[in-house]
């Protein structure tokens, strides 16, 4: 008759689980720093893109619609927006009051019958209504794009903070809300922002006097020691 082998009934001891246990411990305390470190390190990029992409946008709005823009930054609630220059109102202290998050309609409304005025003022006698009202209906429709961008805050992820500002109302202060202004020329303020995550890591933007570019870029260990600003933990 055929023998069958004898099943094996060895299995795990309890020092081999231990052992095993140790080293998924000992791997997850050495990759949790990094995985955090390179969360920030994401977080810090996305923020500054998002930064640049809506300066990319008030840039372009301003050309399109020939209406001064600007962004304003408030790193005390860690916030930036899009607004309308003329929304905005400034003591004789150099502190911003933002009118943008308020009576939009409004505003909008009074930019959009400015600007007929402005074009019905240009029109030579031998102009005809129909391209009046078509280059009118054009106009509104330029003012009216970005309504649904003004005023509008963008929340600064946890971790990242606004370390710096420079602008020609700062001198190297965050104290209140400070901003840049595009212009319809393709001008802009000259204007620098700093950002920085809870390891240390900066990331610079700085907007062009002459072209109104926005650029960015990530700072190393030297410049932010010649910068003067604080690499340790937040």
């Amino acid at each position: 008759m055929k023998k069958f082998a004898k099943k094996s009934s060895y299995g795990f001891t309890l020092i081999e689980i231990t052992i095993v246990i140790f080293i998924i411990l000992l791997m997850t305390t050495i990759s949790t720093p990094w995985m955090k470190t390179f969360a920030e390190s994401t977080r810090l990029r996305s923020t500054a893109r998002g930064m640049r992409s809506l300066m990319e946008f008030a840039r372009t709005s301003a050309i399109t619609e020939r209406t001064e823009y600007v962004v304003l930054f408030d790193p005390t609630n860690s916030e930036y927006w899009l607004s309308l220059k003329e929304l905005l109102n400034e003591s004789s202290g150099g502190s911003v009051t933002d009118q943008s998050r308020t009576n939009l309609t409004a505003a909008l409304e009074a930019i959009a019958e400015r600007e007929a005025e402005e074009l019905a003022s240009e029109q030579s006698n031998n102009q005809n209504m129909t391209q009046s009202n078509n280059r009118d209906q054009e106009n509104q429709t330029n003012v009216t794009r970005t309504g649904g961008l003004l005023g509008v805050p963008n929340r600064i992820p946890t971790g990242i903070q606004i370390v710096q500002i420079n602008s020609p109302r700062s001198s190297n202060t965050n104290s209140g809300i400070q901003y840049v202004t595009f212009y319809p020329d393709s001008r802009a303020e000259e204007f620098e922002i700093y950002l920085q995550s809870q390891s240390g890591k900066v990331m610079l933007l700085t907007v062009s006097q002459s072209t109104g570019r926005t650029g960015i870029r990530e700072l190393n260990e030297e410049d932010i020691q010649q910068l003067g600003l604080n690499t340790s933990n937040q």
